[in-house]
């Protein structure tokens, strides 16, 4: 890894704001955020029970949280008064404590989608939208994208996408398969690396409202303005949903080798404050197209 000093960060990670509580009134930023210490005390991956314990403390009283955002690669104050709300928890947001390299690669580049493909349906825009991860699995690197769509080949995968034009984080949810009509099995042109890095950020980080997901089961029902119905392998057709149509695709580019790391990382958990799973590590870039899967 070589002889200089690591640059990593450790922290709590915000996955995910929930409308209405007292996270969403600070303008946390899912993905990017890390809360690194609350009332001056610094998070220790070593007692991960700090930041809960200092949370409850806090009950109806104002909280300052030192927040790392990997995106502008700055630090700010941000004050939270955690309580109790219409939700769960006191402050209303699902962290779990990461650790990462403000220098490695944010997400995988979306370059390209081919009509009538998963990725067409889940709306993905092309050259803005970049896909972060999972809530099993940051996508360092193209690898570690086709890992989780391999391991979910029929299934539905709830995506954290981010959109350089709007600034903000969405969820989507994407069916890979190899139904639909075209080559690879979520029908996008994928690239990482120097040429596609998410850009500098044109607004401060805070300065966006929180991005709402959709109710359960809306994102695989809905249809994309413009586009035909989605084309569902048989065993991920949900109640309610379009018949799979002909595919309009014909041949699209080959897809590539790929290989599969092992996943590592770090849990913790936090009474009263839901958790992610933990994620990987990886740090390499690419581009291309992820390939069938054989056997599916």
């Amino acid at each position: 890894m070589g002889g200089g000093a690591s640059t990593e960060i450790g922290g709590v990670r915000v996955f995910k704001v929930h409308p209405g509580s007292p996270a969403a009134e600070t303008g946390l930023e899912v993905f990017f955020d890390f809360i690194v210490e609350v009332n001056g005390t610094k998070l220790d991956p070593n007692c991960q029970s700090i930041f809960a314990e200092k949370i409850q403390e806090s009950k109806n009283c104002p909280a300052k949280l030192t927040v790392f955002n990997t995106r502008a690669h700055s630090t700010r104050e941000v004050t939270v008064t955690p309580r109790e709300w219409a939700g769960n928890g006191l402050l209303g947001a699902t962290v779990r404590y990461d650790v990462v390299d403000p220098a490695e690669n944010q997400g995988i580049r979306v370059l390209e989608v081919f009509p009538n493909s998963p990725a067409a349906h889940a709306g993905l825009v092309p050259f803005q939208d970049f896909l972060l991860a999972t809530a099993q699995a940051v996508f360092h690197d193209i690898d570690e994208l086709v890992e989780v769509v391999t391991c979910n080949i029929n299934q539905r995968m709830q995506v954290y996408v981010y959109n350089a034009d709007s600034e903000t984080v969405r969820e989507v949810v994407i069916v890979p398969n190899n139904d639909w009509g075209g080559d690879g099995c979520i029908g996008c042109d994928i690239g990482t690396g120097m040429f596609h890095k998410i850009p500098a950020p044109r607004r401060p980080p805070g300065a966006n409202a929180v991005a709402a997901a959709a109710p359960t089961g809306a994102w695989a029902t809905a249809p994309v303005h413009g586009l035909p119905p989605p084309a569902y392998p048989p065993a991920a057709v949900p109640a309610g949903a379009v018949p799979k149509v002909p595919s309009m695709l014909g041949t699209m580019p080959g897809g590539m080798p790929v290989t599969m790391p092992g996943t590592t990382g770090i849990t913790g958990g936090m009474p009263g404050i839901p958790t992610a799973p933990a994620m990987p590590g990886s740090n390499t870039g690419a581009t291309g197209n992820i390939p069938p899967v054989p056997g599916s």
